[in-house]
């Protein structure tokens, strides 16, 4: 980017459990990038859950569009009534911008850097500390949520199952030292319902899609669930169902899979009538 442009600097502190944070920064982070005007975003967030995101663009009518734009006013509205204990917003015109080009040269950088693209792995054992650990945030806010007996999600032990393949999304700095794993940003999963057959159509689930809170704003949701579409095609599935909450917090999650062009359904599989359940269902076409 040559300036001068213009910078909107949002700072914050997070209030406690994800109460559809992270699905919510995934949706405005890929309906930002559509507008016109955007030129990028970088952002990040301590343990403590203060972060800071900077977005980028060409000019004051750019940022005053995007302010208006209709979901975005929704997802501000969210934003102060549910996920921010405090924030502000700055808005700065940039008029010099400067930085070091050459590659790394001491040691290995804490972190990767947002730029470097997400790498989809197959996980078949589960043990990584940070896959771990994601799936304990995962079981957390799912409990946070929902009662006991209407949380579905699966644990460690019910991931490794055979029919069963789960991914993750990784950032890895392009200067990483060799054997750094990179940065864990996303996991996801599919389940096979029913195989494909001569005589009938496959039919597979998605399961225990999660975002780290760390990482949003990246695309990582987008990514995963992008691989698992087309596995759950190369397998000649028939569609690809789903089972997620009812209340306010999963909306964003919902909105999501909408964009992917999953509708409403009623119970599959082994699920009950649940309150606390929504289910939705997405035919491929495997043309």
């Amino acid at each position: 980017m040559e300036p001068p442009y213009y910078a909107v600097i949002f700072s914050s502190q997070r209030t406690e459990g994800d109460q559809g944070y992270a699905a919510m920064a995934d949706q405005m982070e890929a309906l930002a990038r559509q507008q016109p005007g955007f030129l990028g975003v970088v952002s990040a967030r301590g343990p403590d859950g203060f972060g800071i995101t900077v977005s980028y663009w060409t000019s004051e009518a750019a940022i005053a569009a995007w302010k208006a734009h209709v979901d975005h006013q929704a997802a501000r509205k969210l934003g102060r009534e549910r996920w921010y204990a405090h924030f502000d917003v700055r808005v700065a015109r940039v008029e010099r911008a400067y930085g070091r080009a050459t590659a790394h040269s001491g040691s290995c950088p804490a972190h990767p850097v947002e730029t470097s693209p997400i790498e989809i792995r197959i996980d078949r054992e589960l043990t990584h500390p940070q896959v771990v650990a994601l799936l304990h945030e995962h079981l957390a806010g799912m409990h946070a949520e929902s009662p006991p007996e209407s949380v579905h999600a699966l644990d460690l032990d019910g991931l490794r199952r055979p029919d069963i393949t789960f991914l993750t999304a990784w950032r890895r700095a392009p200067d990483a030292c060799p054997g750094d794993d990179g940065e864990l940003v996303a996991m996801g999963a599919l389940k096979e319902l029913e195989p494909t057959t001569a005589s009938a159509d496959g039919h597979g689930e998605l399961k225990s899609m999660r975002t780290s809170a760390r990482h949003l704003r990246q695309g990582a949701a987008q990514a995963i669930l992008t691989e698992l579409l087309k596995l759950a095609r190369q397998r000649g599935y028939a569609r690809v169902s789903l089972e997620t909450g009812s209340t306010p917090a999963f909306e964003p999650a919902i909105a999501m899979y909408r964009r992917f062009g999953f509708v409403e359904c009623g119970p599959f599989a082994d699920y009950p009538e649940d309150p606390f359940s929504r289910f939705m269902t997405l035919p491929l076409n495997r043309a």
